[in-house]
């Protein structure tokens, strides 16, 4: 079991948190947090389109999300039960609901609030571009489908390697298809169709450069079939269900 309040740190400085009750201030520069209503609150965004992203996020969880009914979160599950485990952007804790144990990260409260719902434990609302624990805190961190919907996901790989020994991810892929590029962006930019705030999807090629640029070595690289069109964003189009959607890397210190 994670003892949270001995592996928090600041998110702004990184200096070591010492929490004596629901409300403190980091000793170096002040940053305020505060634990309530089960959740602790160390939000720190620098940028304007991750403030964007989840003023969106916030709104788009006012209600519980389907997720995929494939095994996906109880295999994810498996992987995080048993470790001092960290799942980044957790959504509504559906890997939770296989490991209670493990730790839920999110910049939308009400996604925390879903997730504690359906029974998660250990939530902290952050954003994963400034995480708040000490480096090593982790046996391991999660994270999957959000590398792409990241503002900065160098900068995200390089704070999971920070405080986790090991990675494991789930990155929505850019198809190596003429075109493929300018395709999406004529879907979300001038058709208006769009899934999430920020979506980016990665060729293997960039995902690669940055998970070695954090010093991270690849232990495994596979796919992962995650549904195509989960929630019928195209109204036209079926739910595909056997399409390899998404890159499944497993990494390490």
């Amino acid at each position: 079991m994670v003892d949270l309040r001995k592996i928090l740190a600041c998110p702004r400085c990184q200096t070591k948190l010492n929490p004596g009750g629901s409300k403190g201030r980091c000793p170096k520069c002040q940053f305020a947090y505060r634990y309530q209503d089960g959740i602790w609150e160390l939000l720190y965004i620098t940028d304007k389109e991750t403030k964007r992203s989840q003023n969106q996020y916030n709104h788009m969880h006012q209600k519980v999300f389907e997720g995929p009914q494939d095994g996906s979160y109880e295999i994810l599950g498996r992987f995080a039960r048993g470790n001092r485990t960290l799942d980044i952007a957790c959504g509504d804790g559906f890997i939770e609901q296989f490991s209670e144990e493990t730790v839920g990260l999110e910049f939308s409260l009400n996604a925390l609030k879903n997730a504690q719902k359906l029974g998660a434990k250990n939530l902290v609302l952050a954003d994963s571009h400034h995480l708040p624990f000490i480096e090593n805190a982790f046996d391991m961190v999660i994270n999957t489908g959000n590398l792409e919907q990241f503002a900065n996901p160098n900068l995200a790989i390089k704070e999971m390697a920070r405080v986790a020994k090991i990675q494991i991810l789930t990155v929505h892929r850019e198809f190596d298809l003429p075109f493929a590029p300018l395709m999406r962006l004529a879907l979300t930019h001038f058709m208006g169709v769009k899934n999430q705030p920020i979506e980016t999807p990665l060729r293997w090629s960039a995902l690669e450069k940055m998970i070695t640029n954090a010093q991270l070595k690849i232990i495994y690289k596979g796919f992962w079939t995650l549904p195509v069109n989960l929630g019928r964003v195209f109204s036209f189009l079926p739910t595909f269900k056997n399409i390899p959607s998404c890159f499944f890397v497993i990494s390490r210190k």
